[in-house]
């Protein structure tokens, strides 16, 4: 990649970028529910999961302008507008409906506040060669009959769906859960969430601090003097006093402002008056007054908007970088709550497959004991005894892993049911997908350039690091302010100052002065460096966003792939289950009817406990693969960006570059 020289951008055009970044930060943003992005469909069971953290009202889209920072990239800044009035749907999602009926204000609230992604345009100049390399990504079709191939199509329906939904008996008070119950509740009780969500807070008190500095500066100020001094020359009274005496009294008001473009204005009016011993006094006593207005100028160093509001645009920037990082700690949060839901889900069901498992072991060991006086030997009957003893003991800790798994959600959703509750059961209430949604690896990588939080991340970066270069070219010009003054004053006899500040507006005229004040340091090494020093960190920031978006890419890779690859481990494991159900049969029956004579009963029975403890391992590790695809669709719409998707609402900027070109005119 070719380093990016800020020296080829001529300073018009960085004041342009600047101006623009900067007014385009008064732009709202509205919230969206992204229900399906590039042509990718989203499994229902997931959109549950998703739904429950975005709250959306309708959307507003614009094209962002054309101009860019040679390089550098256009990138809209964007503020958040808070919605309201949302409810439950009946696949346990959100959406927008009137506000009389909304969901608990606490979600509304939270949900509100969750940064957008900083969303990248299709103008962006750096993004287009990666757009045009997406594009041309070759599509690989996935095949599901391919994980099948030779084998026959197995129509599957988990046994224990049905009954991991219903309590099993650990405690006595239930709790019905699912995916965007338990979003909604991270998403308004967590005290992680809250936060994450006060860090953008805290930075934007530091945005107000530095538009403050343009704020009005009113002061007052008086002071009195009582002066009495000894003369040591005739010229101080004009008279024989040896001692000179001198009372005055001095005030001023006024207003001072900093412009955006540089320039500094003082409206100052100052008043007071004066009585001494002196004949040079006249009159004596007297009242003065004086109207000044004095304006300064840059016309060189600290000239401009761009300049002067740099540290606005980097506290603005410094926000939009907290909200990106924000978003991806709720990402990784609510992607947290939906591998803990799932991980109870497998935990139960592994219960109800290691109970049954236990329940064949008694069941036989019954039957031996009841046939011992018949045709049962001792040690088969140990050997079941044996049997059920092991796997009653994988219950005990199976049951250990479902209370964890419920205190793991409770600490990532901060429930207050259930802190309150000693005795406690979550029951999910949503099966995992089992069914093949198409993915296409060129839409969801084009996706992931324009929505990624990472890859905006390091786009603000450059933005920031672009106008620092530009204010440290600034800041090697040399010091040329143009000073301007001007005054009217009044006197008056009698420490009459009301009558001075009458007579300043009736007689004479304004006063004016002119000036220039010019100043260079020789070498000006200090503004050389720091402008050496903010290329380099450019260059380095050009060089992290190409690895940043190489990174894109080939999470993207993985997570289809991912995908793909999980759906046919689920599709081989549901024939291995019914291999398996048929060995399990086969050496029941071959037990129970047809003994052979040539055969040991104790390795009938011993295969018999082997065969039902591989049926066993096979279901585990099918809700193992089901639980795999859920979370690799979790993963992949992490990778691309729109796990929590919010659309930024935004407006062109030709108006701000036809102002800063007619104030570059004047």
């Amino acid at each position: 990649m070719e380093a990016f020289d800020s020296r080829e951008l001529p300073h018009t055009e960085w004041d342009c970028y600047f101006s623009n970044a900067f007014d385009q930060l008064q732009n709202s943003r509205r919230v969206e529910l992204n229900s399906a992005q590039s042509g990718i469909q989203q499994p229902t069971t997931f959109v549950v999961a998703l739904a429950a953290a975005l709250l959306l009202s309708h959307v507003a889209t614009a094209q962002p302008t054309e101009e860019t920072v040679g390089n550098a990239l256009q990138y809209p800044l964007v503020e958040t507008a808070t919605s309201a009035g949302w409810t439950a749907s009946d696949a346990g999602g959100l959406f927008i409906q009137d506000a009389d009926q909304s969901v608990p204000d606490r979600v509304a609230e939270v949900t509100a506040t969750i940064p957008q992604p900083l969303r990248n345009s299709d103008s962006s100049t750096r993004l287009n060669s990666y757009l045009d390399r997406a594009n041309a990504l070759e599509e690989v079709a996935f095949n599901p009959s391919d994980a099948t191939r030779n084998r026959e199509v197995i129509d599957f329906h988990p046994w224990w769906e049905p009954s991991v939904r219903s309590p099993i008996g650990i405690a006595n008070e239930l709790i019905p859960v699912d995916v965007g119950g338990l979003t909604v509740t991270a998403l308004s009780s967590s005290p992680f969430v809250r936060s994450v969500l006060t860090e953008p807070e805290i930075l934007q008190n530091d945005v107000i601090v530095e538009n403050a500095a343009f704020d009005s500066l009113a002061f007052i100020e008086g002071k009195f003097a009582d002066t009495d001094d000894p003369i040591g020359s005739a010229l101080t009274t004009g008279n024989n006093s040896r001692r000179y005496r001198d009372d005055t009294f001095t005030s001023a008001a006024g207003i001072r402002k900093k412009s955006q473009s540089g320039g500094a204005l003082e409206l100052v009016q100052r008043g007071g008056f004066q009585s001494n011993n002196s004949t040079f006094l006249i009159p004596n006593p007297q009242g003065t007054t004086r109207l000044e207005v004095n304006f300064t100028q840059p016309l060189r160093r600290d000239r401009g908007r761009a300049v002067n509001l740099t540290r606005v645009l980097l506290a603005h920037l410094d926000v939009q970088m907290a909200n990106a990082e924000v978003r991806q700690d709720l990402e990784s949060h609510l992607t947290d709550v939906t591998r803990g839901y799932w991980t109870l889900y497998q935990a139960r069901a592994e219960w109800l497959q290691r109970y049954r498992l236990y329940d064949r072991a008694a069941q036989l060991r019954d039957v031996l004991r009841a046939r011992g006086a018949v045709d049962s030997h001792q040690r088969q009957i140990l050997r079941a005894e044996t049997a059920v003893a092991s796997r009653r003991s994988d219950l005990v800790r199976i049951e250990t892993r479902i209370r964890n798994a419920q205190a793991h959600l409770r600490t990532l959703t901060g429930d207050v049911r259930l802190k309150v509750a000693s005795q406690w059961e979550l029951i999910p209430q949503e099966p995992p997908l089992d069914t093949l949604i198409p993915v296409s690896q060129r839409d969801a990588t084009i996706t992931a350039l324009d929505n990624r939080s990472d890859i905006a991340e390091s786009i603000r970066k450059i933005q920031a690091i672009t106008a620092r270069v530009g204010a440290a070219r600034n800041q090697v010009l040399p010091r040329l302010d143009m000073i301007l003054h001007s005054h009217i004053a009044g006197l008056d006899a009698n420490r009459n100052t009301l009558g001075a500040f009458g007579n300043q507006f009736a007689d004479g005229r304004p006063s004016v002065a002119a000036g220039l004040l010019y100043e260079s340091p020789f070498g000006n090494r200090a503004a050389q460096a720091r402008l050496a020093r903010n290329r380099l960190e450019l260059n380095r920031a050009m060089y992290d966003f190409e690895q940043t978006t190489e990174a894109a890419f080939t999470d993207v890779e993985v997570s289809v792939r991912e995908t793909q690859t999980s759906y046919a481990e689920m599709t081989v494991k549901k024939q291995a289950i019914a291999a398996a159900e048929r060995e399990v049969a086969y050496l029941e029956q071959r037990w129970q009817l047809l003994p052979d004579p040539n055969e040991s009963a104790v390795l009938l029975i011993e295969d018999l406990l082997d065969a039902q403890e591989r049926l066993a391992d096979e279901e585990r590790a099918f809700v193992t693969a089901q639980v795999g695809y859920a979370l690799s669709w979790v993963q992949l719409r992490k990778s691309m960006g729109v796990l929590l998707r919010l659309d930024d609402c935004q407006t062109s900027a030709d108006a701000t570059f036809q102002q800063l070109d007619a104030e570059a005119s004047r």
